[in-house]
């Protein structure tokens, strides 16, 4: 399951999120207010309890990711149920979402994203992100 929040954020609160970068905060010990609204949203929608693992963290990784689920590569993120992104800032070009039914899916769904949507999927789903250039910055959300 799969779904897109338009316009979930402004502007000012994504800046506000910057100066978060590259470090990884765990939901249960780290208190901010986007996290807050984003699951208190996510409710309305998914199932989800909140471990001890689950994380949050904001990036500017210009090679994007290959196919993955959220459970990890090697399953060293089994505990999660509901992965989450949303832009911050957008960057020049690509950074395209795709969703697929398998890995390297050859007919994937290209996800219909703009900046500050907040996209959210249980952990189940195939999905990778193409490389990009600039300085799109993205919030992403383990639970």
């Amino acid at each position: 399951m799969r779904k897109i929040y338009r316009d979930f954020i402004t502007k000012e609160e994504a800046e506000k999120q910057f100066n978060n970068r590259e470090f990884k905060y765990f939901i249960n010990k780290n208190k901010n207010e986007l996290v807050d609204k984003i699951i208190n949203k996510l409710k309305e929608d998914f199932n989800f309890k909140i471990k001890d693992e689950s994380y949050w963290r904001v990036e500017h990784k210009t090679r994007g990711h290959k196919w993955h689920k959220d459970t990890g590569s090697s399953d060293q993120m089994i505990w999660c149920q509901v992965g989450v992104s949303l832009i911050l800032q957008d960057g020049n070009s690509g950074g395209e979402t795709f969703y697929g039914k398998e890995k390297d899916d050859k007919d994937p769904i290209k996800s219909d994203r703009k900046i500050y949507d907040l996209v959210a999927h249980t952990s189940d789903e195939w999905h990778m992100v193409n490389p990009h250039q600039g300085k799109r910055i993205v919030f992403l959300m383990f639970i």
